[in-house]
């Protein structure tokens, strides 16, 4: 590798609409190709003409304009098997929400099914030649399925993390440092640090055992990628009448499908089968009268989320618990920041109690410095985060720190 060339057309200076372009000699490489999953959803800059991409995992801000990408180009997807399936899904219901919002999208189901097909599966520590060099894939520890990918030659070598969790968790084993000349690392919780693990699940048992106790229900929104799966887990054994609702059963069976990507095929097994779901209208009001509800979306921009928080929105015994990060213009952070939530166009007020929980799928600050340190670069690229200042200070004591900005080239 002599000169590199990078820009980000997207998540070089926020969280969502992730997309990189790497120019390596003669070849020019597309890792991720996202949206942001605001109502309407804002996009990154159209990609140019690229000889591979990579797809790090499923999450939209991550994959969702590689159906619009496939409309464009030719260019091949790499990814998981297990990336395949559930990204496939995931366009098809945004395709749907964008419907039922009524604001135009990017692609329609043949671009879908196109991207699907344009799909070269890859596995965790597979490696493949690329022109002159080549290309590594690693478990990334964020979601099931998710990668980081090393590109390499005798010379140099460059990691880019995507999403990545260091900690082992209910659903994955967490993620380890690959040796790397140029680190391009996530820092969505620069700043930040998690609550220890063990601590926060007690701490929500214990949430929800008062909110029950008090004649409450809980509603605890989840996405349904991941995250169903895993507080589905940690309520395995907590004897509530759990209810989920949404696309998080499905998920759930793709994942059982895929085992070699869990941690425990077993123990989801056993949490799965402590759960009712919710098929029907019948069943919805059920669940409205248990203890406990999973339900997508997890940042409560539509899915039926929104049907159970309009009937329990003025109970204050029953409670919404978050469990994961709310970006900027969701309904979620509207209800963290002003207590209040648009249904449909309009905002109401919710009286019910309001509990956030960091069940992050990220690594925090200190885990992501110490993977860096691990990692033991000359040179690191912090992306895909709102506030990179803190995280660069304490990554500069070992490296040079690059900070991006969207749609601007640096060479490397």
């Amino acid at each position: 590798m002599k000169d590199i060339k990078a820009y980000f057309l997207g998540g070089g200076s926020e969280v969502g609409k992730l997309g990189l372009v790497l120019e390596i000699d003669d070849t020019r490489l597309l890792l991720d190709y996202g949206i942001s999953p605001t109502s309407p959803p804002s996009y990154p800059m159209p990609a140019p003409p690229v000889d591979i991409a990579l797809l790090t995992h499923a999450h939209l801000d991550h994959s969702g304009m590689f159906p619009y990408l496939v409309r464009e180009q030719d260019a091949p997807i790499w990814t998981t098997d297990l990336t395949r399936e559930i990204s496939k899904i995931l366009y098809v219901d945004s395709l749907k929400v964008a419907r039922a919002e009524g604001y135009a999208y990017p692609y329609d189901k043949n671009d879908i099914k196109e991207a699907y097909y344009r799909v070269i599966p890859i596995n965790p520590f597979e490696t493949r030649p690329i022109g002159d060099f080549e290309l590594k894939a690693y478990p990334a520890g964020h979601i099931p399925g998710s990668l980081m990918f090393e590109i390499r030659n005798s010379s140099r070598s460059i990691l880019f993390s995507g999403d990545i969790n260091t900690i082992n968790t209910r659903l994955l084993h967490g993620t380890k440092p690959v040796k790397c000349d140029i680190l391009f690392l996530e820092g969505t919780y620069s700043g930040r640090d998690h609550p220890e693990r063990k601590s926060l699940e007690r701490e929500f048992i214990d949430t929800i055992e008062d909110i029950v106790s008090k004649g409450g229900v809980a509603i605890v929104p989840v996405f349904a990628v991941s995250r169903s799966q895993e507080i589905a887990m940690v309520l395995s054994r907590s004897g509530f009448n759990v209810w989920m609702d949404g696309m998080g059963e499905r998920i759930s069976k793709i994942f059982l499908k895929h085992p070699r990507y869990l941690r425990s095929e077993k123990e989801l097994k056993k949490a799965l089968s402590r759960v009712k779901f919710v098929r029907n209208p019948q069943q919805r009001k059920h669940a409205l009268k248990g203890e406990v509800i999973l339900t997508t979306s997890g940042m409560l921009d539509g899915g039926p989320v929104l049907w159970y928080i309009e009937k329990l929105r003025k109970d204050p015994k029953s409670a919404i618990l978050l469990t994961g990060y709310q970006v900027d213009g969701t309904n979620g952070r509207q209800l963290l920041d002003k207590g209040s939530i648009s249904f449909y166009g309009v905002s109401q007020k919710v009286d019910c109690q309001v509990y956030y929980f960091d069940f992050s799928a990220h690594a925090g600050h200190t885990q992501l410095v110490e993977f860096a340190k691990g990692c033991s670069p000359e040179k690191i690229v912090l992306f895909h985060s709102e506030d990179r200042k803190p995280l660069a200070e304490d990554l500069k004591d070992f490296a040079e720190v690059i900070i991006p900005e969207n749609g601007k080239v640096f060479t490397l």
